[in-house]
């Protein structure tokens, strides 16, 4: 299983992550990744101003908003999920 943290420290829940969860969750769920991936609310990340920030495996994705949270989880998050259930990194 994958480990799939979302910061909810302060400065990203500032910028919406409490949101972003959800909207995750939905795509977690339309993407049929429950039984692959774990989600998890975890505490600061680190780069506070690049938040909202998301961790996956060992990757970091940046900048994360409620507005593109879909975007980035179809178009990067999903594919490096694909990596790394294959053996990559």
């Amino acid at each position: 299983m994958i480990d799939f943290y979302v910061c909810m420290g302060s400065a990203c829940y500032l910028k919406g992550s409490n949101e972003i969860v959800e909207i995750i969750n939905r795509q977690i769920e339309k993407h049929d990744l429950k039984a692959k991936v774990h989600l998890k609310g975890s505490f600061c990340l680190g780069p506070c101003n690049q938040g909202v920030v998301i961790k996956v495996g060992d990757k970091f994705f940046k900048k994360m908003s409620p507005e593109n949270t879909i975007e980035k989880f179809e178009n990067e998050i999903i594919p490096y999920i694909e990596i790394l259930m294959n053996g990559g990194e």
